[in-house]
Parts: structure tokens; sequence; C-alpha cells
């Protein structure tokens, strides 16, 4: 089967849920297909207002109409489960590159404003992850060494 022709956009969610996402809206979309773990690339022929439109649909998970632009999603980071991937979604912290930026301890108090439910094991999991570690693998004194550092913020 040939590959229908178009431009393609680049989304930070798995098929199954872009899918979903784009159930009646249309504007020129002709197939969407997995590009990895949560990952889809919408094949589209949408320009102008529909192309913007269509983007806005993804704009809370990270869409870019290059694939190498869009950074990886929060959710493919280790120890990160689906509570607290929309944890860390709503309180901005949507792909592993903003995590690096913000910083671990950062992100986890940014969390806690928005979600007093969130404890500890969130901050072990965002420093373990970043090191592609289990978070039961962190230290005492790493634990020790943050919890100094949550205090001083």
């Amino acid at each position: 089967m040939a590959e229908p022709k178009g431009d393609k956009l680049f989304v930070n969610l798995g098929a199954s849920q872009a899918r979903r996402r784009l159930v009646g809206f249309g504007h020129g979309v002709r197939k969407v297909q997995t590009n990895g773990r949560n990952r889809a690339v919408v094949i589209h022929t949408a320009y102008g207002r529909s192309l913007a439109e269509l983007k806005a649909k993804f704009a809370d998970v990270g869409c870019s109409e290059s694939e190498h632009d869009l950074e990886e999603p929060i959710e493919n980071l280790r120890n990160i489960g689906a509570a607290s991937a929309s944890w860390l979604r709503e309180a901005g912290v949507g792909t592993i590159g903003e995590l690096r930026r913000v910083g671990p301890v950062a992100a986890y108090l940014r969390v806690q404003r928005v979600e007093r439910r969130a404890g500890l094991n969130l901050l072990w999991a965002l420093v373990a992850g970043l090191d592609d570690r289990d978070w039961r693998e962190l230290s005492e004194e790493e634990k020790r060494r943050l919890l100094a550092e949550v205090d001083a913020r």
C-alpha cells in the first residue's frame, strides 16, 4: 500500500491517543501512524488556519513539523507512570528535555504546588530517571542531599 501524500506533524502521543484527539477533526488529516514509544506522526494536507488548529490539538503534549525538533515526552522517562506524567505536564514539564533544563528538584516543587499528593518517591523517580536508574537504587546519602536541596528552596 502506498504511503499517503502530505506533510508530517510529529506528536508526543501514541498513535491511538492521537487518533482519539482527531476524531471528527478532518481538515486534511490523511493518516496517523506510530513513530516510536509515546510518539506518532500525523500525515496531513492542512495549511494555514487548519494547520494551526491541527497543531493546537497537540499543543499540550508537544508537536513539530520536524522529528528532530521534538523532544522526548516525559512519559518515556524511566520510573514515570501515567499519573506522574500528568502531574508533570500540569506543572509545565512535558518533555525530558524540559526536566533537564528545570532540574528534578524544581520540577518536583512545581508538581507539589499543583498536586499535593505527590510524594518524595516522585523526586527519587525524577533524579534516578535522568540517570536511567531505578528509583530504588538511590543511596540514602543521595536522598539526604536532595531533601536538603528541597528544604533550601
